[in-house]
């Protein structure tokens, strides 16, 4: 008896009894490739794109900003400590993020004696600070953070003595390896006045940093001016080095020493050939901390020292002594303070 062959189903084995998909007319796939990028924009973008990941293989720090490459030569130096006559700082801590402070000063050869009231309150991300003295002149000061790296700065000033009014805005761009600042002091938008400033600083290697800053003034519709200055800094592993060359023929270098934790040096050297001068100054500070003093010290070519001592008696209180001498003008002053935080 003659048997009909076994009819299976369409694409199944009986052997492995697993599927089989029906055959189709085999095609020669095309080799793959990348779609280039097309047109100028997408071109550009390709280029940033290389340009971003070269940067991030060198591992570049950020280089700090462009008016704080001297921070650390200017702490050293007593340009803000030095004083004459009797002042009296007492700082009152409201809560952990207010204070107050109030500040008297009299004796002083070169100015009369004043009293300033002022605050300051530090936000996780803000800051305010505000002063007030006896004259009538007004401070403020106003930071924002918007993110690690972008701060919007705020600085006024109302003064009764015409002409030293001010109000500058900021704002300041910290990235991975470079920073960007830019100023406007006095802006008027309807007459196009003012003082507007910008900076770049960028490292270019893990030490050193080059940067310039552009200077446009306008003080009248009709005057104008621009300023350019460029500067390099070189930070090694306890000193840091800079150069700086600003367009109306001023030069400076200083150089930052690091001795030890509690030993600073700091030296600095202006020259300015504008205008015919011919004229030069060299500067060396040193900041001393001990137990329970710090001593600074400065002198310079022309012929000027200064000495400041602050001895902390007990915690929170602290006495003041301030000396210079003047030998090239043959004039000295001397004073003495206190600061008390309560």
């Amino acid at each position: 008896m003659s048997t009909s062959p076994l009819k299976t189903p369409l694409g199944f084995n009986p052997i492995s009894s697993v599927p089989i998909a029906p055959s189709t007319p085999s095609v020669e796939s095309a080799p793959s490739v990348e779609s280039a990028p097309s047109g100028l924009l997408g071109q550009a973008k390709a280029a940033w794109a290389k340009v971003n990941k070269f940067r991030d293989d060198l591992n570049l720090p950020n280089p700090g900003t462009y008016e704080g490459v001297n921070r650390e030569v200017k702490q050293t130096f007593l340009t803000n400590h030095v004083f004459d006559g009797a002042r009296c700082d007492i700082t009152k801590v409201l809560t952990p993020n207010f204070q107050v402070t109030h500040s008297f000063a009299m004796g002083s050869v070169a100015a009369p004696s004043t009293y300033n009231f002022g605050t300051i309150f530090i936000g996780q991300e803000s800051f305010l600070s505000g002063n007030l003295d006896t004259d009538g002149n007004v401070q403020a000061r106003a930071n924002y953070a918007w993110s690690n790296r972008n701060i919007s700065k705020v600085q006024a000033q109302l003064s009764t003595t015409p002409g030293h009014s001010m109000l500058q805005m900021e704002q300041d761009y910290n990235g991975k390896d470079f920073n960007v600042n830019l100023k406007g002091v006095n802006p008027s938008p309807v007459e196009g006045t003012g003082i507007f400033i910008g900076s770049y600083l960028q490292s270019v290697t893990q030490h050193l940093s080059l940067g310039a800053e552009a200077v446009y003034q306008r003080p009248t519709p009709g005057q104008e001016e621009t300023i350019w200055s460029y500067v390099a800094k070189y930070t090694g592993k306890d000193y840091v080095a800079t150069a700086q060359y600003q367009g109306f023929g001023a030069f400076s270098a200083a150089y930052y020493l690091r001795y030890s934790e509690k030993v600073d040096f700091g030296t600095e050297f202006q020259m300015m050939t504008a205008g015919g001068r011919r004229e030069a100054v060299a500067t060396v500070g040193g900041k001393f901390e001990f137990r329970r003093s710090t001593f600074r010290g400065q002198v310079d070519t022309t012929g000027k020292v200064s000495a400041v001592l602050e001895e902390k008696i007990v915690p929170g209180f602290s006495f003041l002594i301030s000396g210079e001498m003047d030998h090239g003008k043959g004039q000295s002053r001397f004073g003495v303070g206190m600061m008390w935080e309560v």
